[in-house]
């Protein structure tokens, strides 16, 4: 009996111990997913995450990898530093994180040009200000990124990840702690059935 109730104490733990990890991936999703946003993009604090796409930036950020960049506020940039920016590619508005290469000033107006540090050939467009999200690398920041990561939240927001591996696993918990809750005031009342029956017993 002593072992059995050992090893039903280590599942519970083990479980509790699952449940605090998917409710704090659920929070960090939301967090995400809820945080302010600037022109379609999630700013917690100043800091924007993203998921790389491609392989365009090969060797310093991979594709699936999660980067935290950082708000772009006017700051003066250089070539060699690393933003992130709107784009349009076929018919489609993205965000691309590249380097500059170039910086163009003509007549005052300021464009930069970009590339991924994998591809052969610049972008044929030019960066304008207005166009900038953040910054990876640049006036002394530099981003952080986790290999992979990106994939995984990419996934959990996604209709299907957030149901399986969110929404799912919270109904299945608060149902087993449902069961442990309704357990705990079953056995109570045979206990106090008990003490009753003996109390009846000893005044007899």
């Amino acid at each position: 009996m002593a072992k059995k109730n050992k090893k039903s104490k280590v599942l519970n733990v083990v479980l509790d111990i699952i449940l605090v990890i998917v409710i704090f991936l659920a929070a960090s999703v939301t967090i995400v997913s809820l945080s302010t946003r600037e022109n379609g993009v999630a700013n917690i604090m100043g800091f924007i995450p993203f998921s790389i796409q491609s392989p365009s930036m090969s060797g310093t950020v991979e594709t699936g990898d999660l980067i935290i960049t950082k708000k772009y506020n006017d700051q003066e940039l250089k070539v060699n530093d690393i933003i992130s920016f709107f784009a349009i590619e076929e018919d489609q508005t993205i965000i691309k994180t590249h380097r500059i290469v170039e910086i163009v000033n003509n007549n005052g107006i300021i464009t930069y040009t970009t590339k991924g540090d994998a591809n052969n050939e610049v972008d044929s467009v030019g960066v304008s200000k207005l166009d900038i999200v953040s910054v990876y690398e640049a006036d002394g920041y530099k981003g952080t990124h986790v290999s992979g990561l990106g994939k995984v939240l990419d996934f959990f927001k996604s209709k299907y990840g957030f149901l399986l591996c969110i929404i799912l696993p919270l109904f299945v918990f608060f149902v087993y702690q449902l069961y442990k809750f309704i357990a705990i005031i079953i056995d109570e009342k045979k206990k106090q059935a008990i003490r009753e029956i003996e109390s009846a017993k000893n005044k007899a």
